[in-house]
């Protein structure tokens, strides 16, 4: 599909729609042309890069105080009641 800019702006969803469905898009622009396509290559989640935010192991944050490591299994207790 190709499209000139003012078009591409009065009917954005709709080509943005197109684009996502797999469909190419040409924008033409002060003479120039763009292209729009999905990516390839799955999911946002698939593309995902793993980050390691925390220094230490979560696992360690929760278990070093015992107080609201109590609290949590008593509401996950509680959860499971009402499953």
């Amino acid at each position: 599909m190709s499209v000139t800019a003012t078009d591409f702006r009065k009917h954005m969803f709709q080509v943005l729609e197109r684009a996502v469905q797999g469909e190419e898009i040409e924008i033409t622009w002060k003479g120039s042309k763009l292209r729009l396509s999905h990516p390839q290559g799955g999911s946002k989640l698939a593309r995902a890069v793993k980050r390691n935010a925390l220094l230490v192991p979560p696992e360690s944050i929760v278990e070093s105080d015992a107080g609201l490591m109590g609290e949590l299994e008593t509401k996950w207790a509680q959860d499971d009641r009402a499953l």
